[in-house]
């Protein structure tokens, strides 16, 4: 059977969402550094840099991370001591990321919340800046279902915001299987996603797709979302925006 049928059972055959999946213990799967191949670093590296160098420049005042997991971003709001806010649909996630804020002594100026992305009415109360960063790392803006919905959001609230996604050349689409695969995450199917990339698709309700250079350029411009800054690498592209209505 082909990987375009497998994607196409998967999707037909059932009504779990990617919501799904990140609410239970596969996104704890799909976290584990044991699962990282080196490759991935360099994406995540990427993005820290691109998150502390638009904080500083914008003199943001409040760094929210949507999908935080562990917190990736929480010790860049520490070093600019700045607020911090770490929403994540996983409980078992923020648990742990809440018990680190705790030990590291940081309560009085971060927090995490169990929240969906999708959902404003949420986290949206939690968030009290003056010049907010939202941070949507880690191709998070691929596995939702509706990522223009979100943006739509973010325009009305004001801000800036850091958008990390991988490309779509061959070796990220390798990359991104073998990893999907490391993770547990079986029926892997591919078909083409809607700015040039390649949707991956599989058991649990998994979806993630990711956008050429130029597929995503013209995602953000359909969105009317104004780019502050582009930096990129051999897999993924990292871009700062500006939010306004």
């Amino acid at each position: 059977m082909s990987s375009d049928v497998n994607a196409n059972s998967i999707k037909n055959s059932s009504v779990i969402t990617s919501g799904d999946f990140y609410r239970g213990c596969n996104s704890s799967a799909i976290m584990q550094a044991a699962n990282f191949p080196d490759d991935l670093l360099s994406f995540l590296q990427l993005e820290s840099l691109v998150i502390l160098q638009i904080a500083r420049e914008q003199r943001c005042d409040t760094l929210v991370e949507f999908g935080c997991y562990d917190g990736r971003a929480l010790e860049i709001a520490k070093l600019l001591e700045i607020r911090y806010l770490g929403v994540d649909i996983n409980e078992k996630a923020i648990k742990t990321l809440n018990r680190r804020i705790a030990n590291e002594g940081l309560r009085g100026s971060a927090r995490s919340i169990v929240a969906d992305i999708n959902n404003p009415a949420q986290w949206s109360s939690h968030i009290d800046g003056n010049s907010t960063l939202y941070v949507i790392p880690f191709n998070l803006i691929g596995n939702l279902s509706k990522p223009r919905s979100i943006l739509n959001i973010l325009k009305e609230r004001g801000g800036y915001g850091v958008l990390s996604v991988f490309n779509a050349d061959p070796w990220t689409t390798e990359i991104r299987r073998n990893y999907y695969t490391a993770c547990g995450i079986g029926m892997l199917g591919t078909e083409p996603a809607p700015f040039g990339g390649v949707k991956f698709c599989g058991a649990g309700g998994f979806v993630s797709q990711s956008f050429s250079h130029h597929g995503f350029e013209q995602f953000l411009t359909e969105c009317n979302v104004t780019t502050l800054s582009t930096n990129k690498n051999r897999i993924a592209q990292c871009v700062a925006v500006k939010f306004t209505s």
